[in-house]
């Protein structure tokens, strides 16, 4: 923790953190609540999919978009705007089925409006790192990996409590829970402390010329790290979520054990909150090391993972996944942060959610084909197989273009003076 920042800003770390932690833990109840209440609706379990795939559509246009007004807005106004629509949009749901029926349309409409808080609300949370490091006087390092790790404990502990609470209250009760949370997280994040809390787009810098919004667009995406984190980010996803949505489900379907697959999922979730505490105690200084440790972390989960119908192979995939997710999460944030320039890093992150949503649909489109000519089996095992090469490639890339640590920064309030995530070099190389 840097010294010489007043005490009283310090608390903005936490209070930060703690928003970040709730929103993630109202959204992991929410992740199993909804299907449940969908399917309990509308008595169609293929409606739980047309509301995704809607969804889908709309994140990824709402990711541009969202973008684009957290870097004229501000980070920290678009992180309070969006938890609360998110909040809102879960007390519409509540609303609308206490006074009239929840059909197919409400659930794609409500669903659509949440992913106008939620998609941007993400990009605007991660984005605002560097500021509120500046201000508490908290590391990058400290702060990506303990919000990682709250990642993590939420993912393992929301779907569990949510299951529980399901059980024995009627799930448009349990939804309350993640309006609740969404909400005191745009509360808690009223009160976090920054310097500069407008937007960037507009700044004035000798060093970063007035870029037209096209112009931006393509130097974001021709920045190296940018580039190198997107494409691992696209290839990464495109083989993971196949295997997850409709591999690992067929596998254990077949074999009636639903239990082990719980566990196989929540050993991932172990295994992330494992990752991203150690990137918590040991920080992200080593930057090319690091990168090496969880390209080969992921290289040899995906090659466990292809060993798919043996439990022991699966088990150690998904830990070992986990613990390189864990790991590439602060890594990821830090990167972007200490590298992409102020006026357009909510751009930059909110581009990680368009491309994730894309990439989704492009493995779960290429997988259905290669399921139908091979079988579940032999397409696990090309999957595994498929990410050697690119790690190998990925690990070389990363180790070349990953730069060294920046030393970290305490700015003096005044406007503008939130900007010690990047230097002039930063901004010179966008």
């Amino acid at each position: 923790m840097t010294t010489g920042t007043p005490a009283r800003h310090r608390a903005s770390a936490w209070l930060y953190l703690s928003s970040a932690g709730l929103s993630q833990f109202g959204n992991s109840i929410a992740l199993i609540a909804w299907p449940w209440l969908i399917l309990e609706r509308t008595g169609n379990p293929a409606a739980a999919g047309t509301v995704v795939a809607v969804t889908a559509v709309a994140g990824l246009i709402v990711s541009f978009i969202g973008g684009q007004l957290i870097d004229t807005l501000g980070r920290k106004p678009m992180s309070v705007i969006s938890d609360v629509i998110s909040g809102l949009s879960i007390v519409a749901l509540i609303a609308v089925d206490a006074s009239l029926e929840l059909t197919l349309a409400w659930f794609i409409g409500l669903a659509v409006f949440g992913a106008v808080g939620d998609v941007p609300g993400m990009a605007a949370r991660q984005s605002l790192l560097g500021d509120v490091s500046a201000t508490s006087g908290v590391s990058r390092d400290r702060l990506a990996g303990i919000m990682q790790t709250l990642v993590g404990v939420a993912a393992l502990i929301g779907p569990a409590l949510g299951g529980v609470l399901m059980a024995v209250q009627p799930v448009i009760t349990v939804l309350w829970i993640t309006a609740g949370c969404s909400l005191v997280a745009a509360a808690l994040t009223t009160t976090v402390r920054v310097a500069h809390t407008g937007g960037y787009a507009g700044d004035t810098d000798p060093d970063v010329p007035d870029m037209s919004v096209v112009r931006q667009w393509r130097d974001i995406l021709t920045h190296p790290i940018v580039r190198l984190l997107l494409i691992m980010g696209l290839v990464s996803t495109m083989l993971v979520v196949p295997y997850l949505v409709i591999l690992l489900p067929a596998h254990y379907q077949s074999v009636d054990s639903p239990a082990v697959m719980g566990a196989v999922l929540a050993t991932y979730a172990v295994g992330f909150v494992i990752g991203g505490g150690l990137a918590t105690v040991l920080g992200t200084r080593r930057r090319r090391t690091l990168w090496g440790t969880t390209v080969g972390l992921f290289t040899l989960a995906f090659l466990f993972l292809g060993g798919l119908g043996n439990d022991p192979f699966v088990f150690t995939g998904m830990v070992l996944a986990g613990i390189g997710a864990g790991l590439f999460g602060p890594l990821h944030l830090v990167l972007i942060t200490e590298t992409v320039p102020d006026r357009v890093r909510g751009r930059t992150l909110s581009l990680f959610t368009a491309a994730g949503s894309l990439s989704q649909s492009i493995g779960l489109t290429a997988a259905a084909p290669l399921i139908a000519a091979f079988g579940v089996y032999r397409t696990a095992l090309g999957i595994g197989l498929s990410f050697l090469p690119f790690g190998v490639w990925s690990g070389i890339c990363g180790v070349r273009t990953v730069p060294p640590a920046q030393p970290e920064t305490n700015p003096g309030p005044g406007p503008g003076n939130d900007r010690g995530a990047a230097t002039v070099e930063d901004a010179e190389q966008l």
